[in-house]
């Protein structure tokens, strides 16, 4: 499914987000994001922690902290296998690897806001620019962010999610977390594999949302095919997060005028 800009977005309004602080050096170029309508559009919920797919039947595979030196590679895999993924984007060093993230956006995959530095959304002090320079780094390369947020460590409590609702996220945990972070070796990797299998066995009720990391190798040359060729052997539907959740492509993403 290869998305256009023109196609992706809603002429809806709403609110705008007041602004709270002011891009100190460490942010990206231009100005904040917080004048951008925010409409609540789509049947996932804003600002609740979302931990499976309401698609019976579906897989997500989505991968967090990247684009990494092996980002690539994972891409060829997908392209080869004819697989959709979400990837949860650190903002950090995404003008460094514009290209890798349009190669992204261009094949089909969804692409999501992981922060800009991955700190713990639960700090207040820290919270607002972490959310809002990957909000910018996005605009600067697309003229659009995301609407679909991973807070780092799976961490959000009430005030997070709160503050996450208002400026318009759907915010996603997982059910099956292979923890690919704690084996990246040819050995160690069985476990995380083991992990995917015991966590869609069955295969009944709502579909799965997976959790793994493109930027460890062997979650790149080993495991992401094992998790499509388990899924497809299993029966399930490899889609997007934004897909298993019954939204459409118009709302993964909130338009925004490139600086």
């Amino acid at each position: 499914m290869k998305l256009s800009l023109l196609s992706l977005f809603s002429a809806a309004t709403t609110t705008v987000v007041n602004a709270q602080a002011v891009p100190d050096a460490g942010a990206p170029p231009g100005s904040t994001t917080d004048g951008i309508p925010r409409p609540r559009l789509g049947p996932v919920p804003y600002g609740t922690m979302i931990t499976a797919c309401s698609q019976a039947g579906s897989v997500a595979l989505t991968f967090d902290d990247g684009p990494g030196i092996y980002t690539s590679q994972l891409l060829d895999l997908l392209d080869e296998t004819g697989v959709k993924a979400t990837f949860f984007i650190l903002g950090r060093d995404s003008a460094s690897s514009a290209d890798v993230l349009q190669r992204m956006f261009s094949a089909g995959h969804q692409l999501a806001s992981h922060t800009y530095t991955h700190m713990s959304l639960n700090n207040g002090q820290t919270r607002y620019n972490d959310v809002m320079y990957n909000e910018m780094a996005f605009r600067n390369i697309f003229g659009f962010f995301p609407t679909y947020m991973r807070p780092p460590y799976l961490e959000c409590e009430q005030e997070c999610l709160d503050f996450l609702g208002e400026r318009g996220y759907h915010v996603i945990s997982t059910n099956v977390d292979t923890k690919d972070y704690e084996h990246d070796d040819p050995s160690g990797i069985s476990v995380s594999r083991q992990l995917f299998s015991d966590g869609v066995a069955g295969g009944t009720g709502n579909g799965y949302i997976v959790l793994a990391h493109d930027i460890h190798q062997n979650t790149v040359t080993n495991l992401a095919r094992f998790m499509i060729d388990e899924s497809r052997r299993l029966g399930f539907r490899l889609v997007t997060v934004g897909e298993c959740l019954g939204d459409e492509p118009a709302n993964w993403y909130r338009q925004a005028p490139r600086y």
